[in-house]
Order: structure tokens, then C-alpha cells, then sequence
């Protein structure tokens, strides 16, 4: 009985294999183009949560490129190193297209989004009601730890906003 049982666990655990979770989101500049309220919160014992809104206060379109910085730390202790993993910069409309058609299913408990191929996306408030992190954008080779992704806006090559996301990652085999 108890080898039924320690299969039934491994093959549970197999299924799941990774889980990241929410630690904390900043916005370090940028305010007078966006504003939000997102906070991590604890949603129960073991889960973490986004909530919050996130508002556009002007116009966005092309013209706007968003690129993204990552950075590991192994041990978990805020000693981040770069990683040289990243998304392509791209045009803010493109991007947002490439997101959903790739992981359209990731934005549930996401409200307000922009209609895909809708340029220029006007100003909006975004909401965020209990949001988990979606595990599987994260690519199977990513490592165990603490994960601080930078979110940056440009326009004209200047940047105009960033945004900053730390997460922890857990594997289970």
C-alpha cells in the first residue's frame, strides 16, 4: 500500500514539476506614463498572489519597444547575477500580439486587456484578482531560485519606464 501511495506522489509531483512564485513587483520609473496598485499578497499557505490594477495614463502604440532583463540568484539570497536569457525587444503592439497568441491562456483572472490588434492601445486600467503565476511560460530549463526580471519601456531608444519582478522558482521531480 504504501508503494501505491509514494507512485501516486511521484507521478503527482512529475506532472506539476516546477512552481514559481510571486515575491514582489516595483515600478522604479515612469509614473507619469503608468500607474498601479499590483501587490503580492498570500492567497493561502502555499500560494502567493498578484493583485491590483496596472493603468496606461496616455496613448501607447509602436512607437513604444518593451525589452526585458533577467537575473538569477542561485541560493535565494538577493545576490542576483545576469542571465543571459530574454525576449526579443520588440514593438509594445507586436509584443502584446506575440503574448497572446502564444499564451492566451495564461491572462485568466486578467481584466480590461487590450483587444489583440487593436494599435494604438488607448488608456485603460488593468486588473489583477488573484493572479498565480502561470508556470507554463516558464521555459523547463530555468533554475531554482530567485528570478528578477526588469520590464523596460522605450521610446526612441530612451528608456521611459521599468518595471521590476522578483520570483521565486521551485522544481519538484
Amino acid at each position: 500500500m504504501l508503494n501505491v501511495w509514494l507512485l501516486f506522489v511521484i507521478a503527482v509531483v512529475s506532472i506539476k514539476g516546477i512552481e514559481v512564485i510571486f515575491e514582489r513587483i516595483e515600478q522604479l520609473s515612469g509614473f507619469d506614463m503608468f500607474h498601479h496598485t499590483l501587490r503580492v499578497r498570500k492567497y493561502n499557505a502555499t500560494t502567493s498572489v498578484l493583485n491590483g490594477s496596472l493603468a496606461s495614463c496616455i496613448s501607447l502604440n509602436n512607437s513604444y519597444q518593451i525589452s526585458t532583463i533577467f537575473f538569477h540568484s542561485s541560493l535565494g539570497n538577493q545576490q542576483f547575477n545576469y542571465y543571459p536569457i530574454k525576449y526579443p525587444p520588440g514593438p509594445l503592439c507586436v509584443s502584446r500580439d506575440l503574448l497572446y497568441n502564444e499564451f492566451r491562456k495564461s491572462f485568466t483572472n486578467v481584466y480590461n486587456l487590450p483587444e489583440k490588434g487593436v494599435c494604438p492601445i488607448e488608456p485603460r486600467e488593468i486588473y489583477f484578482l488573484d493572479k498565480i503565476f502561470p508556470t507554463e511560460v516558464v521555459p523547463t530549463f530555468v533554475s531554482v531560485g530567485l528570478w528578477k526580471v526588469f520590464i523596460i519601456v522605450t521610446l526612441d531608444n530612451v528608456e521611459v519606464s521599468r518595471f521590476v519582478l522578483i520570483c521565486k522558482v521551485n522544481k519538484y521531480f
